[in-house]
């Protein structure tokens, strides 16, 4: 009778020593604190890999592929090809010239799988957002703009009750 009592009350610790441990791992978040970094830094390199074709190809699996040809606005013997990557709401458009450049021109994100520079996704708080930035000046506005000085890139962040919810990128092409 005894050893039954002992071996119950070894078997009941170690479940709750088991399970006390689960619960203890579970809550902790590996919070990785960004480096912050100027707005303008952010603009030249925002997803931290280049955005060709080929790297939205492997970092977007499960997006679809759609290509459009247009004639190049500047040689119009030569023609030039839009890829749009998509997925639900999600768009992301880059233009190959006929002389093989890819220049990264738009996206609508609303995906949460999609990571930008120093863990900026759709799902971030406004708080951590901010800490991303070290001269992005905090604001309550619903939308959050930047624009690249150099690049007259333009980015757009949404966010909607303290969340963001939407990047809209507009990258200007000549």
């Amino acid at each position: 009778m005894k050893y039954r009592l002992m071996k119950y009350n070894v078997i009941v610790l170690l479940s709750v020593t088991f399970l006390s441990t689960c619960v203890v791992n579970k809550t902790k978040k590996s919070t990785i604190i960004p480096k912050p970094v100027s707005t303008e830094i952010f603009l030249t390199n925002p997803f931290g890999y280049e955005p060709t074709i080929k790297n939205l190809k492997t970092q977007l699996p499960s997006y679809k592929l759609q290509i459009y040809t247009t004639k190049n606005k500047f040689y119009p013997n030569l023609l030039d090809s839009i890829f749009r990557f998509y997925h639900k709401k999600n768009e992301l458009f880059v233009y190959k010239t006929g002389s093989k450049r890819e220049l990264f021109v738009a996206a609508n994100i609303y995906d949460i799988n999609i990571t930008l520079q120093n863990g900026i996704k759709v799902g971030i708080s406004r708080m951590d957002f901010f800490k991303c930035f070290n001269d992005l000046k905090q604001t309550m506005n619903d939308t959050i703009r930047m624009v690249s000085r150099h690049t007259r890139n333009s980015y757009n962040f949404i966010f909607k009750q303290e969340k963001l919810k939407a990047i809209k990128i507009d990258n200007y092409i000549d």
